[in-house]
């Protein structure tokens, strides 16, 4: 027994819920490996039945070491990465199965709301094949380094030679009756076998190719490169290159270890006198440097572990359990750790060591004299720096008020433009043609404390703005800065509010944000027109004040266009009409859809409380009144609008897989054309070049076809955006509980919805699932019928229709409320007057 044990450190016991299956496990049900997109730790991927787990882990971590755990289709009987997809940057990881194999990406997501991040596995390639398998290896055959082929050796001992998706050749050896142990030799491109006959042999690449199944020629032989009789079975195998010339090959028998240059050359070898049951090699350094150096880690069938270099023994000590595979490690806090499967399924890492002081950033206290003067003046250093932060702080908040003081800045809209737009009224591409002007006057009273002011124009599609950014290197005295405003597509409006941000460097280098927001004339999107009688959905509008014309509100157009008290707009981009008019003591809104009333109704909002404030009114208040059909259509057409951009978003997406598919398809097409070309003499290229063809005339329609559903995608974004806004209009005025409806604003994220980015899906279904949790209380049979399922794309059909349903319960619980506390006799909220630029 050892003196010495494996120190623990961490371990998969308190994760295992199930029993396993004897036997369901191997040497190569454990794999270690780093990832772009956990780039801080090594992953330890682990196969157990027919169940992937992938564990980061990290002791000061408090959340869970368990990426993700995910059920397969099969029994898995072997887990490797490699770079086998060449257009994707991060390592894949490849599952083979009995009858198949397939290859995943891990994805990391950023979470939404309290979700935390979250991981998955993105399948690329599955594959099937005819032979059972027993065990794979991969590597760059061939000396193609751009991406990893895969070799798997069947129950028969054949080789299959497969890339991604696709099947190369096939070589069968008559003198195998168990499969042995395989492994690739990148450094000289061949392959070690180890045969049922106790014998290791070395082919290269170009000779399997040669010697396959569909070249084979009568009375032909493979004849290996060199051959080493172990008069042992070999067990367990692995390739290490530890210079730049050469890599070791390391063989593990029933009693001896063995090593051999790749040339065929016997480095060393050891007898034990135990049982070995499994190894694994690694180097200490790089293997370009000539102080590299290999050690080989042993474990045995008592519970110890043995480390060798060369043929000496540097270390033993006693295992935490039975073992059958083990590897290295390096983790966030443990640089080099020792991996280990037990034959229960149990993952522990270890590291080496007698007593290691985990904490070495400490100092030593024991026998040291302590100087109270010393430790005094530390205090007194420490004191002084955080006194400057300060300093430094107050200093800071000093330069952002003196450049709010120094610069004064105002913000204006004109009237549009409307000579073009009449001249080409008929034509529809006169739309963007009627501009408004935004003017923006920036004054400063000492132009030589600033250094730099950038100015960004943020506005809601279909608005677009003719600069979007402008910077002035330098100030003098007054800057008038002018930019158009104009529609750019036919599709609803959902806000027509332009953000300005005023980005100013001062002269030191510190950076202060101011912005301004200024309102778009309703002039610019709408049109007075004949009025139209009857509309299906009206909303109305009661104050405690009395009746304003609408002459003195939409001051944008004259007298003659707005006389009487009802009055039809007509909208520019969509056709559509919205009517609005006067009743005793109230106004009243009607449409035939609900896109129409939010862009006239919040501008209306606003123009009736600045006019009020204008005439110095005190405690002015304005309620919604609405019936039951009008609540229950308007939820029905939020809904409707998710659904059918989520649709449209799945249709997009398969467009650009699509064209993924086509577009490596047409770039294989030419690499095989080049070789027809260049060889002598010119193959038959006529097959190919009408291939190329097809291929080109479908990228080119596949490339129309996302372009159309790219704009479907965000004309049906503006209409979800601009439902949503009405109904978040609608909840502020009638919901007291400000918590409440500030949780249903970013629930709904309505502001997410941009031209270019779309996934509005995504960030909604984290938050739904939230406020789901927070605010009602529901049985937990409830929560699970309505959870998402994680596993799934959130635009997958189960994840829509459960967020379709959350939406819902939600929004009409908020409606209900609103409802009860109106019947309470509760007032309405007093709307707060604030000036609009």
């Amino acid at each position: 027994m050892s003196i010495f044990k494996v120190k623990y450190w961490w371990s998969t016991d308190s994760l295992h819920t199930k029993e396993t299956v004897s036997g369901s496990q191997n040497a190569y049900s454990l794999k270690v490996d780093r990832f772009n997109s956990h780039s801080d730790s090594d992953c330890i991927l682990l196969a157990e039945e027919s169940t992937i787990k992938v564990f980061k882990p990290n002791i000061e971590q408090e959340n869970s070491h368990t990426l993700l755990e995910s059920e397969l289709e099969d029994v898995i009987l072997q887990i490797e990465t490699g770079k086998f997809v060449s257009e994707i940057a991060d390592r894949q990881i490849i599952v083979l199965h009995a009858r198949s194999y397939s290859i995943y990406q891990l994805l990391k997501q950023e979470g939404h709301t309290n979700a935390g991040e979250q991981n998955k596995l993105e399948p690329l390639v599955r594959h099937a094949f005819t032979r059972k398998a027993d065990s794979l290896t991969c590597g760059p055959f061939g000396n193609i380094k751009t991406r990893d082929f895969i070799c798997i050796q069947g129950l028969d001992g054949s080789l299959s030679f497969f890339d991604q998706d696709t099947f190369l050749f096939l070589c069968i050896f008559n003198d195998v009756i168990i499969p042995g142990p395989i492994s690739y030799i990148a450094n000289c491109d061949a392959f070690v076998l180890c045969k049922s006959t106790w014998v290791l042999e070395i082919y290269s690449y170009q000779q399997l190719r040669e010697f396959s199944e569909l070249s084979l020629r009568q009375n032909k032989q493979n004849v290996p490169q060199w051959t080493y009789s172990a008069c042992e079975e070999i067990t367990q195998i692995q390739v290490i290159q530890t210079s730049s010339n050469f890599s070791s090959i390391i063989a593990l028998g029933e009693r001896h270890l063995c090593c051999f240059q790749d040339n065929g050359l016997m480095k060393f070898m050891i007898k034990f006198d135990y049982m070995p049951m499994c190894f694994n090699s690694y180097l200490i350094g790089w293997y370009y440097e000539p102080t590299a150096r290999m050690l080989v880690m042993v474990a045995s069938d008592d519970c110890k572990l043995y480390v060798y270099e060369n043929t000496t023994l540097l270390w033993s000590c006693d295992l935490l359990h039975p073992v059958i595979s083990i590897a290295r490690c390096f983790l966030k806090n443990l640089p080099g750790g020792i991996v280990s499967l037990s034959n229960t399924g149990i993952v522990n890492v270890g590291y080496l060591g007698t007593e290691p002081d985990l904490n070495g950033n400490a100092r030593a206290m024991i026998n040291e004299s302590i100087d109270p003067e010393q430790i005094q003046a530390e205090l007194d250093e420490v004191e002084s720096a955080f006194q400057k932060l300060l300093d430094d702080k107050n200093e800071a908040d000093t330069s952002f008020s003196l450049v709010e003081r120094t610069i004064n800045i105002k913000a204006d809209v004109g009237k549009p433009v409307q000579n073009l737009f009449q001249e080409f009224s008929k034509g529809d591409e006169a739309l963007h043609l009627l501009m408004c002007p935004i003017i923006v006057m920036i004054t400063c009273d000492d132009p030589k404390i600033i250094q730099n002011v950038q100015i960004s124009y943020v506005c809601c599609f279909p608005f677009a703005c003719s600069e979007s950014a402008i910077s002035l290197d330098r100030m003098n005295g007054t800057e008038i800065i002018e930019t158009q405003v104009f529609l750019t597509s036919h599709c609803d409006i959902s806000d027509t509010r332009v953000v300005i941000m005023f980005t100013i460097t001062d002269s030191v280098g510190k950076i202060v944000v101011l912005s301004r927001d200024v309102l778009l004339p309703i002039s610019l999107y709408c049109t007075p027109i004949e009025i139209i009688p009857e509309n299906q959905y009206m909303l109305s509008v009661r104050t405690n004040q009395p009746i304003v014309e609408f002459t003195r509100i939409f001051t944008d157009f004259n007298g003659e266009d707005l006389s009487g008290n009802t009055i039809t707009f007509g909208y520019r981009s969509t056709k559509n009409t919205i009517t609005l008019k006067i009743r005793d003591d109230h106004y009243i809104i009607e449409a035939n859809n609900f896109t129409e009333i939010t862009s006239v109704l919040d501008h209306f909002l606003v123009k009736l409380i600045d006019h009020h404030r204008r005439m110095s009114t005190k405690d002015f208040r304005f309620d919604f009144q609405y019936d039951k059909e009008f609540k229950k259509q308007l939820l029905h057409s939020f809904l409707k609008s998710i659904e059918i951009h989520a649709k449209e978003r799945i249709k997009l997406k398969g467009f650009e897989d699509e064209l993924m598919t086509l577009h490596g398809q047409f770039t294989l097409i030419q690499k095989k054309l080049l070789v027809q070309y260049g060889s002598l003499p010119p193959g038959d290229c006529e097959s190919l070049e009408f291939l190329m063809k097809d291929t080109h005339q479908r990228l080119v329609s596949t490339v129309q076809e996302i372009v159309k559903c790219k704009d479907t995608v965000c004309n049906l974004g503006s209409t979800l955006s601009t439902v949503g806004r009405l109904i978040l209009c609608i909840l502020k005025q009638v919901t007291h509980d400000n918590l409440k409806m500030k949780l249903i604003e970013e629930m709904m994220s309505v502001n997410s919805l941009y031209e270019d980015y779309q996934e509005w899906e995504e960030a909604a279904v984290q938050g739904v699932f939230y406020i789901l949790n927070t605010l009602l209380k529901k049985s937990d049979k409830d929560k699970e019928k309505l959870a998402p399922v994680t596993e799934q794309d959130a635009l997958s059909q189960i994840n829509v229709k459960r967020c379709l349903k959350q939406t819902k319960v939600i929004l009409e619980m908020m409606f209900d409320d609103a409802s009860a506390e109106d019947q309470d006799g509760r007032v309405a909220r007093t709307e707060e007057l604030v000036e609009v630029l």
